[in-house]
C-alpha cells in the first residue's frame, strides 16, 4: 500500500497568496534561515518544517522580486 502524497506547495498554499514588499520578504527569509539552519537532518519533523518554511520564505522572495520587477 502506497501513501498519498503531499507536496510542500499543497501545504504551503495558504500562505502563498500574498505579495509582500521585497524588504519584507528578505527579512522574513533571512529570519527562517536563523530559526531552521539548525533543524536536526535526522528529525523527520524538523525536516518537513524547515522545508515548508524555507520553500514559503523563497516562493515569497521571488514574487516580491518579480512585483519589484513590475513582472507580476
Amino acid at each position: 500500500m502506497t501513501r498519498p502524497v503531499t507536496t510542500v506547495r499543497d501545504v504551503a498554499t495558504h500562505a502563498l497568496d500574498v505579495v509582500v514588499p521585497f524588504d519584507i520578504a528578505l527579512s522574513a527569509a533571512r529570519d527562517s534561515l536563523t530559526e531552521h539552519g539548525t533543524a536536526d537532518i535526522n528529525d523527520p519533523d524538523e525536516m518537513i518544517a524547515a522545508t515548508v518554511a524555507l520553500y514559503i520564505r523563497l516562493h515569497g522572495l521571488v514574487d516580491a522580486l518579480d512585483a519589484k520587477d513590475g513582472k507580476q
